[in-house]
């Protein structure tokens, strides 16, 4: 006696108890009369209490800590034992659906459905142990959704054999070990069976996928072209990237490297990134506009830096994307990469926007919201899931933020609420804008009177035309100064004068506004030049490497507060006072504040707590992020290199320079399952592509090795 492949595979597809589904016979199969092909049934047959979800109604996936209990793991292997259900589901679809392909391809269906069986009796005697019976969790129909729609046996190869049970490379290998680790050698062994299993399965499917595949076209570029959207090459590896297990079943080496930077959502919206450094110009014009040369090419080299912001599954646009090599080495330091996508050039000549992402998006987070990104990202906003009016994105309010005249007014403000606290600079440090010669000279005799002889001159927006001008005690105004001052004054209207304060000690305090208010998120110390220029930024490092001195400063602590009273002052009185002000504006977003330790004409110290606000993401948070990826008691130096400084190192360009420096620093990771910085240095932006700027992460044991290589 013997059954024909057809009917078998029909059992299993409609039978309607689970002994159908999983009974193999012990009939021969022949496949003589394979039938004519069959349409995809808009529901899959099963027994009532197995049905699958379509509502969206999903069980809790229980999370590795809760695996010491047995029932929690039992909940687990549900899980597992519905995907194994459907593979196997799918497998019989794909003989009733396809009866003219090959039978060589038909006969290997049949012994992967019949593993597949297998696997299932095992989780679901497996799970029964643990006191859970199947069906009593809800069952979830993406599975059977992103596979029943095949069309021909190649989308059957690259949805299940190369996306879904190559994923399982990673998963079964990777839960093999939390089981063992919890103690549940049982379950580890079958586990590692259904490992051994898939590889065998990933093999046979990349068989014929390069039988099928378009001629000229590498494996990865026509798996990729294949899948469609919302299913990607993300779908198909897990947490635990498993590279030899893929080389096991026949991947190529560039494949397998190109799948693990590979980056796009599986589910959550995401946001979109990008970087728009010079934001501020088109504030202060107030309209999108050209950019020197410059600042387009600090925009093109930097492009990368929001990676470090983003979350996983989050967007990323950039005009150039960095090379497979720099991402792959910045995975391996534990970062985890965005979904990078290239910007388009608009049909008006317009430059640049933001690509036709084809999905439902987060929120939009360039760099800074300002005409530029406003123009940007203009067709995306419909795709926003909760989009704000476009005059929140962008209003007479929101720019005035950007002005240094603003947040001296403000700070002045706050610090007037303040004059009680001894160790709280005055208001009357605070700058004045000034909109003539005379006030001017005003102002200058002021704050001279006041005992600051020195002061700094500032535009309220900055622009590339326009820095910072200090002038010193009696020093005449030279007619260079003069015409800026001029030409500051025609173009902005005012220009903000201020003290030369004797600095001590340089620091940010990032924070985000939300509809739900402003949120704290950290501090960052800064290194700036005697000048007050930004040099670079430490991390995990606020007060080590301190003089005494300033660390009991910064750290005292007020009795009914019990912490540090600066931490109090900007997490919480400066923080309400804020929030009520970008409340007032619309503003949402990341927000910096600029705030530094000086000592007085008398040599006190004091802070002042506003020097600027920034409205926008700064490097200051760019640094908090990085250091969260250090290990717990390393230290960070965060900087940006320019080619002036690339030029004294004596290297040709910043890719020589990169490689003797990672040469002579190589990084240094922990041994645990999500990498930890303990040492090294490396470019945080690709060195293969920089032409003038390259950020650069420095990680050392000690602050003292770190000062060090930063000659502090």
């Amino acid at each position: 006696m013997a059954i024909q492949l057809q009917e078998f595979a029909e059992q299993v597809l409609f039978g309607t108890s689970i002994e159908a589904k999983l009974s193999f016979p012990r009939e021969e199969i022949i496949d003589t009369l394979p039938g004519d092909p069959i349409v995809t049934p808009r529901q899959l047959t099963r027994p009532q209490h197995l049905l699958l979800r379509d509502d969206g109604v999903r069980a809790k996936h229980p999370s590795q800590a809760k695996l010491v209990d047995e029932k929690e793991r039992g909940k687990l292997l549900h899980f597992f034992g519905n995907h194994e259900l459907l593979a196997t589901e799918l497998m019989a679809l794909a003989i009733l659906k396809f009866p003219d392909a090959p039978a060589s391809f038909r006969r290997g269906l049949l012994e992967t459905l019949k593993d597949e069986q297998i696997h299932t009796r095992l989780y679901m005697h497996r799970m029964e142990q643990c006191g859970v019976e199947f069906g009593e969790l809800p069952l979830n129909d993406y599975f059977w959704k992103s596979v029943s729609s095949m069309e021909d046996p190649l989308d059957y190869v690259t949805r299940l054999s190369l996306t879904f049970e190559q994923a399982n490379l990673d998963y079964s290998r990777e839960y093999g070990k939390v089981f063992n680790t919890v103690g549940d050698s049982g379950t580890a062994k079958i586990l590692n069976k259904i490992y051994q299993d898939e590889i065998e399965h990933v093999g046979f499917g990349l068989k014929w996928f390069r039988r099928w595949k378009a001629s000229g076209k590498t494996d990865w570029e026509a798996y990729r072209e294949r899948l469609i959207f919302p299913l990607s090459p993300a779908r198909a590896k897990g947490n635990d990237f498993n590279a030899a297990g893929r080389l096991e079943a026949g991947l190529d080496q560039g494949f397998i490297q190109d799948l693990k930077i590979f980056q796009q959502s599986r589910g959550r919206t995401p946001n979109v990134l990008w970087f728009n450094p010079q934001a501020e110009q088109c504030a202060a014009s107030n309209r999108v506009v050209a950019h020197p040369k410059v600042s387009q090419q600090l925009q093109s080299d930097l492009a990368f830096l929001p990676a470090y912001l983003s979350r996983q599954d989050d967007v990323l646009i950039m005009t150039q994307p960095p090379s497979a090599e720099f991402l792959r080495r910045i995975q391996d330091y534990g970062f985890h990469l965005p979904e990078i996508h290239v910007s388009a050039r608009s049909t008006d000549g317009g430059g640049e926007r933001a690509p036709n992402l084809k999905r439902k998006l987060g929120e939009l987070r360039p760099w800074a919201w300002s005409p530029d990104s406003h123009a940007f990202f203009e067709h995306c906003l419909p795709h926003v899931a909760h989009p704000r009016a476009h005059d929140a994105l962008w209003n007479k309010s929101l720019r005035a933020l950007y002005s240094k005249a603003w947040s001296a007014q403000w700070g002045q403000a706050f610090a007037a609420d303040h004059h009680a606290l001894d160790w709280i600079a005055p208001d009357s440090i605070y700058g004045h804008a000034v909109h003539n010669f005379e006030e001017f000279t005003d102002a200058r005799k002021h704050f001279a009177e006041g005992g600051y002889p020195h002061i700094v001159c500032k535009v309220p927006f900055a622009t590339a035309a326009h820095g910072n001008r200090c002038l010193l005690a009696d020093e005449a105004l030279s007619p260079e100064l003069c015409k800026w001052l001029e030409t500051a004054w025609q173009q902005q209207s005012s220009v903000v004068v201020e003290p030369w304060l004797e600095r001590v000690f340089d620091f940010s305090v990032q924070y985000e506004m939300s509809a739900e208010g402003l949120k704290h998120i950290g501090y960052a110390r800064m290194v700036n030049n005697p000048r007050g220029q930004f040099q670079g930024i430490l991390t995990n490092a606020l007060c080590k490497g301190l003089a005494p001195e300033l660390v009991r400063f910064l750290m005292q602590r007020e009795p009914e507060q019990g912490r540090p009273r600066v931490f109090h002052h900007f997490e919480t009185s400066l923080a309400h006072r804020l929030e009520a002000a970008l409340h007032a504006a619309q503003f949402r977003g990341p927000i910096g504040v600029d705030a530094l330790l000086f000592r007085d004409h008398s040599g006190q110290l004091q802070i002042k707590s506003v020097v600027e606000i920034n409205p926008r993401f700064t490097m200051g948070r760019v640094a908090l992020e990085l250091e969260s990826h250090n290990a717990p008691r390393s230290v960070g130096y965060f900087q940006i290199m320019t080619r002036s400084q690339l030029r004294k190192t004596g290297s040709r360009d910043f890719k020589q320079w990169a490689a003797q420096l990672t040469s002579t620093h190589p990084v240094q990771v922990s041994a645990r399952a999500q990498p930890q910085i303990r040492s090294g240095s490396f470019p945080l932006n690709d060195p293969t592509t920089a032409q003038q700027f390259l950020a650069v992460y420095h990680v050392r044991e000690s602050i003292h090795d770190l000062l060090q290589q930063i000659g502090q």
